[in-house]
């Protein structure tokens, strides 16, 4: 039958024809490409492209890609602004601290000791017994004594003539036997020096029996920062 030589050639030629346009668009340039687009059928309506506001960057067709534009968010301010006050306006002052009051005496911490006839103490107790208003004695040279001396010390050399006289009038000035038994801090240049242990042994001998011997004499005192006066007078 012609007929089937006939289409069988047909449809030869036809795959030939499809095989050799899809060779031809595949070796061809970008731009000779045939875009194959699926056919719509009859009546269909085409979709219309979505319309873009003015200013939105959309690419013209052939043109430089759109450039992109970030947003950013900038923190927002509180609207409120102002400052809290206290309700009452009025700022808590800190309470006073009282300051502690010693009414510790004199003879409660240094009683008498008529069995010795001194005993020998440092820095901290005679700090403590200076600030109670205790008689202090120097026992170095007036010369000396003169240079710098504990604040309120009296001048009472060993070494000098008038010693004996100034023992006798300390000794009138506290006849009573309750003055005799208040403490009398003696002292001298510290370290070897026995001008104030001496000078203790003539005041136990004369019934002072509350006698103390700066151990570390001015020296220390001077070390500590402790009231020092120059001159003559106490």
């Amino acid at each position: 039958m012609n007929w089937r030589r006939h289409f069988i050639e047909a449809a030869t030629l036809i795959i030939a024809a499809v095989i050799c346009a899809v060779v031809s668009n595949a070796i061809a340039s970008r731009e000779r490409k045939v875009t194959l687009s699926p056919t719509r059928p009859a009546g269909s309506a085409q979709r219309a492209a979505p319309t873009l506001p003015a200013g939105s960057g959309q690419r013209a067709a052939g043109g430089p890609p759109p450039t992109a534009t970030t947003s950013v968010d900038l923190p927002r301010q509180p609207e409120n602004t102002t400052t809290r006050q206290p309700k009452n306006g009025t700022t808590r002052q800190p309470t006073a601290r009282q300051p502690v009051t010693d009414n510790q005496q004199p003879t409660d911490r240094f009683p008498p000791h008529p069995d010795k006839p001194y005993v020998e103490i440092h820095g901290d107790d005679v700090a403590w017994l200076h600030s109670k208003g205790v008689l202090f004695l120097d026992a170095r040279r007036t010369s000396v004594y003169e240079q710098g001396h504990i604040a309120g010390a009296r001048p009472y050399s060993v070494w000098e003539s008038d010693v004996d006289e100034k023992v006798n009038k300390l000794f009138a000035e506290r006849g009573d036997p309750r003055d005799q038994a208040l403490p009398i801090v003696i002292y001298c240049s510290g370290g070897d020096c026995e001008d104030s242990h001496m000078l203790a042994q003539k005041l136990w001998g004369i019934q002072f029996n509350n006698v103390y011997v700066y151990k570390d004499g001015f020296p220390d005192w001077e070390k500590r920062g402790g009231a020092i006066h120059k001159g003559s007078n106490p």
